[in-house]
Order: structure tokens, then sequence, then C-alpha cells
């Protein structure tokens, strides 16, 4: 029987045999539930019979048959970006076979702070849960990690919180229910890598038939940067680049370039405006950093020095960096990276003691000086 695999069937009884009823265009339908039924993950052979008979019996009857994979519940995940800013919001989405009904749950922990939300599996088996921009501004910057749970067989959560809104402790479904596993917040409790470590030991009980599977994310205050963008000439066009952790799509910059010499003056003097502005929308980058690119018309520009400033549309975010323009024909100056020279260290020379050095005593020599042989002094007769 379908229904109950492993009950044996017994020949000419029909009732011991799931039944289904043929149709006036001959046609049939059988729904089969494989929930609960305690299959192991296979290749399954299904008979379709005239008669109520085994596969060992059926000279006399009709039948066919389809072969039909059984697999194994299954879970995967990704997060929309890698890098989150505080106030953006992000994406989890993934694949859940099996049909859980109750859907996913998802935990999303780290300092001082635990997310917990189930979220429905669509017919396609696909799921996606956002993280709403008010979540992410009450996160502190760090690490974070995110643990997507699947309910399997039993379609129970067998891991769940005290409470979905507040977590303060982790309950589980043995011995009893609602046995208390950790604590997740208040006095004692684990956080970031301890909570998660210990989240998935508990799923990975020997008692507890759910799976999940894992990521992190980071989360930083919003930035962004501006590339060096060097001399410019007159008339000319160019990019102004650069990067940023705000999320793609969804966020928008205001980018203003002025001269710098650029001052309000009163009515009867003329405020002629140098520069250029425009809203752009951030486009998606690479390595958890977004990008942006604003497009300069320069025909208008006298030269000066002028100012580019970046700043969110709805998030307080800001950056500036200076450039000159030339007059048309001058060779354009590329932006200087100045290396960083290594400190001279002034090694001084400790003079070096000299060890005296021990004289050998010299034995004097006296010379003794001969007497002077006396001349014999001739006599005169």
């Amino acid at each position: 029987m379908l229904k109950s695999p492993r009950k044996e069937v017994n020949n000419d009884q029909p009732a011991s045999f799931d039944q289904a009823d043929v149709q006036d265009d001959d046609t049939y339908e059988f729904k089969w539930q494989t929930a609960n039924l305690e299959m192991d993950a296979g290749t399954y052979t299904v008979y379709a019979v005239s008669a109520p008979r085994d596969k060992d019996h059926l000279s006399d009857a009709q039948y066919d048959t389809v072969s039909l994979v059984i697999k194994k519940p299954y879970i995967q995940a990704t997060a929309s970006a890698s890098v989150v800013a505080k106030g953006d919001k992000m994406f989890i989405r993934g694949t859940a076979e099996g049909d859980p009904s109750k859907g996913v749950a998802i935990w999303i922990l780290g300092k001082n702070k635990v997310l917990y939300a189930t979220e429905s599996v669509n017919d396609d088996m696909t799921f996606e849960h956002e993280v709403k921009s008010a979540a992410t501004s009450s996160l502190y910057a760090g690490q974070y990690f995110v643990v997507i749970q699947h309910p399997m067989y039993n379609n129970e959560f067998d891991v769940y919180p005290d409470n979905p809104l507040e977590p303060q402790k982790i309950l589980g479904a043995y011995p009893t229910r609602d046995s208390e596993i950790f604590r997740i917040g208040g006095a004692g409790a684990l956080q970031g890598t301890d909570a998660a470590e210990a989240l998935v030991k508990a799923i990975d009980s020997a008692m507890v038939d759910d799976i999940y599977t894992k990521m992190q994310f980071l989360v930083e205050e919003p930035k962004v940067t501006i590339n060096p963008i060097g001399e410019q000439a007159v008339g000319s066009k160019f990019e102004i680049t650069g990067s940023t952790n705000l999320m793609y799509d969804d966020n928008d910059l205001l980018i203003e370039v002025t001269s710098s010499s650029f001052k309000p003056t009163d009515k009867s003097q003329s405020g002629e405006f140098n520069g250029a502005t425009g809203t752009i929308k951030v486009q998606q980058g690479t390595d958890g950093l977004n990008k942006w690119s604003f497009t300069v018309d320069a025909s208008t520009f006298k030269p000066d020095e002028y100012i580019v400033r970046v700043s969110g549309v709805t998030t307080g975010v800001v950056e500036t960096a200076l450039f000159n323009v030339v007059e048309a024909g001058a060779v354009p100056v590329a932006p200087v990276v100045v290396p960083t020279e290594a400190p001279v260290v002034e090694v001084t020379e400790e003079p070096v003691a000299e060890e005296p050095v021990a004289e050998e005593p010299v034995a004097e020599e006296t010379v003794e000086e001969e007497p002077a042989a006396e001349e014999p002094v001739s006599k005169t007769a």
C-alpha cells in the first residue's frame, strides 16, 4: 500500500490495496502524501494494477509501472548582501524541499540581539524573508549569524524560542516539550558565535529530525567613497565614480559639483554658477561594496577648484572631494598618490671600550763602556 509502505498486501483482497476510481474518460488520479511515512530517500517503483495482485502475481492482470525518486527534504539559502549598511533592508532567499506546511524558521544572532521569524514556502519550493530597515537600524556594527531551520518529516520545529518576538530561552521537544536548552537573552545568555554554535548543536541532536543551513553577514555604518578625480579640462566630459556599502537599486545619492569660489551674492551682483548636480542610483558591485557613477559636462565650467559632495537621499552619509578644472589644452595632472615613507631610524653606535693591553716588561740592558786603551807615549832620550 502506498499509504502504508511497510504493510503487506493480500492477493484478491481489495481492502489491502490503495484504490483509485476510474472516470468516464478512462482516467484516474491518486494523491500520495509521503510525509510521515518514514521512507528512506531513493528510487521507488509504483504499480497500477487492474486487479488486487502483488508484483509476483500479475500474469492474469493488466498493469503499468512508474518510477519515482523520493528525495530527502533539503534546504539552502543565500543573503542579498554579505555586507549590510545600518538602515538598509536585506533579503534571505532560498529553497526548502519537502513541502513543510509550517514553513521555515529564520534565526539571526549577534551582539545583544536575536531576531526570529518563520516564513512560508511557495509552491515552487522557494521562500523569501525581508529583514526590514528598522531592524538593521537597531543592530550593532559587527558580525551576525543566520540559521534557517527546516521542520523535516514530523513538520514540527523541535527547537524553538520561548517568545518569538523577544526570545529569552531556546526550548526543545526532548525529553519533554518546552525543555530549556540554553538562554539567549537576559543574564547568562549566550551571544553571537556561542549562541549560533549552541543552536546548531541543539538541532544536530539525534533526538531532533530538523535540518538547517547557515550563513553570516556584516553590519556596517553607512559609508560612501569618491575615487580620485584628477585635473579636468574646460569643455570635457568625465565620470566621477566611487563605492558605497548602501544597498543597490534601493538607495539614491545626491551629487553636487560646485566651484570653491562660488558664494552667495546680493541682488545687484551676478551670481554666476559653475557646477553640476543630479541624483543617481547605487549600482550592484562586488565584494560587499556597491558602486556609483555620475557624468559631468564641463562645457560651462571655468578654470577653478571644484568641490564634489556626495550625500545619501534617505541616509545621513556624506563624503566630499576636491579637483581642479584647467584651460582646454593644458596637460591634466593626474592625482598624485604620495607614498608613505618608511620612518628613518637613526642608529647610534655605542663607542666600544678598548680593552687595555697589558704591556710586557722590557728588560733594560746596561751598556758598560770598556776603558779606552792608552796609547804608549814615546820618550825622547
